[in-house]
This record gives C-alpha cells, structure tokens and sequence, in this order.
C-alpha cells in the first residue's frame, strides 16, 4: 500500500508510472483512491490527468465536487478535459440507478451544458463535455451532437460519432450506417465502435464484411461490435474470425465470442424476471 504522505518523494514519472500499475490492477483500484484524490491536485498536468481518469472506475458521490472544480478551473485544457469526461459516469450512473441526489445531477449536467456551449472553450472541453452528457436524451444534448457532426474539425466529428454510440437514439442510426463508408478511416473505425456501442442490428451484414476487411484495426473493431449488434450472421463470422491464423484476430473473436455469451445469459435472466413478474401478477 502506498503511503499518500510518500507521493511528495516521487517524480513526476515515478507518479505516473504508479498509476498507470494501478489502474492495471482493477480489482484492487478502489485501495488506491486516496492516490487518485491527492494526484489529482498534483503539480504535473499529466498526472493530474491520470489521477483523475482514474476517478472514471470509483465513481462516488464524494468525487463530484473536486470533478467539477477541476473541469471549471484548471489552467490546462486537457486537464479541464478529462475532469468533464470523468463526470459522464455521473451522468450515466444516475440515469441508469439514480445514484445522484436531482440538484447535485442537475449541478454536474448544468456544469458540462455551460462547457459545451460556451464559444470560448477549448475544443477538447466541448468535446469532452459533449461526450460526457451524451448519456442524456434530452433534444438540447441531442442538438449538441448534431452541432459536433456538422464541425469541420475532424476531431469533433468523432466526438460526435462517438456520443451517438452512447445515446443509442435512433436519430442516429442512419449518420453511422453512412460512416461505415466514410473515406476517413479515423471516422470510419469510430463508426463501427458507436455502432457496437448502439447495438445497431441492422448494420450487421456492412460488419460482417468488415470483418474480413486487410485493414487489421478495423476488422478487429467490426468484430467486437458484432457480438453487440448480433444481427443474423454475426456469430457465424465471430466464430470463423475465432479460428483466424493471426492470434490478435483470434484473441478479439473469442473475447467477442464471450461477449455474444455473455448477453444472452443476461437475455436468459431478463426474461426469467419477466416470467416471475407475470406470475406475481
């Protein structure tokens, strides 16, 4: 166990390096949190970044102030950045479990609405903010991806993509089925990624023929989105990518082959619920 006392000693490597290794040892992340919150007020811009990318795994009420402190005032963007990032977990856990009392998600939700709109911001804040709220389906979120597909900055564009992957609004459905064609292989790949995200079915057939694509990053993304969108044919081609003669490709189709598993024992277990609810009733 590291002594947070002992962190003054380190350098700025030494820190980085320490947390790196801690992120690398999930199960034991939640041992290390007070490194995160001290590192994340550290001197060195870079290991507050990474202290506070850390934070995306210990989502905790307590973390949301300092979150939004850094993610409204420190001096360096790509810090301002990763702290609205991080606060997209928020975003997510409420909606989904509701693990944010209504005013301290309206804080954070006002917090990323104010960076992305704001003309003065860096890029990398909007984007980030824009990739933050994207779990919202509110329209105003929804007109703030729309405003980042529409920029002529390629970055945004896939921050763009990326936030339709996690809005999973059929709005989107047809701007990523287009990017799976897009020239720009960067767009493209974050495409088939947003698509898994989704779990957009009917792009199974244009996955599958990705999936045997010469570009080796992007049939390893196809591949993995496959086992999320499980249209007809998509196990099949997993299971063949599964006995491929190159071990990267081999490794991703049996980690997709789990995954595919994986949802339907969920589907199982859904449905069993269901079963026991109309029995109740």
């Amino acid at each position: 166990m590291v002594n947070p006392d002992d962190l003054t000693l380190m350098t700025d490597q030494e820190k980085l390096d320490l947390l790196r290794q801690i992120a690398d040892a999930e199960e034991w992340q939640a041992c290390f949190e007070p490194v995160y919150r001290r590192l994340m007020d550290d001197e060195c811009p870079k290991v507050r970044q990474e202290a506070i990318a850390g934070l995306w795994e210990l989502a905790d009420p307590r973390h949301v102030e300092p979150l939004m402190r850094k993610a409204q005032h420190d001096p360096v963007p790509d810090v301002r950045a990763k702290a609205a990032s991080v606060l997209g977990i928020y975003i997510y856990e409420t909606i989904s479990n509701g693990m944010l009392e209504e005013s301290d998600y309206l804080a954070v939700r006002g917090l990323l609405l104010d960076l992305a709109q704001e003309a003065k911001e860096p890029l990398i804040v909007r984007r980030m903010a824009i990739e933050a709220l994207s779990f919202d389906s509110d329209e105003l979120v929804q007109d703030l991806i729309e405003w980042a597909y529409a920029h002529p900055d390629k970055d945004v564009r896939m921050s763009a993509i990326f936030a339709m992957g996690r809005s999973r609004n059929s709005r989107w459905n047809e701007a990523l089925l287009n990017e799976l064609g897009s020239p720009e292989r960067d767009l493209q790949i974050e495409a088939v990624n947003a698509i898994g995200e989704a779990g957009l079915e009917e792009a199974t057939p244009r996955l599958r023929n990705l999936a045997v694509s010469s570009d080796k990053e992007l049939r390893m993304a196809a591949i993995w989105a496959l086992s999320h969108t499980r249209g007809p044919g998509a196990l099949e081609t997993i299971e063949m990518c599964a006995q491929s003669d190159d071990e990267e490709i081999r490794n991703v189709a049996h980690d997709a082959l789990e995954e595919f598993y994986h949802a339907d024992d969920e589907d199982e277990d859904d449905d069993e619920d269901d079963d026991e609810d109309d029995y109740r009733k």
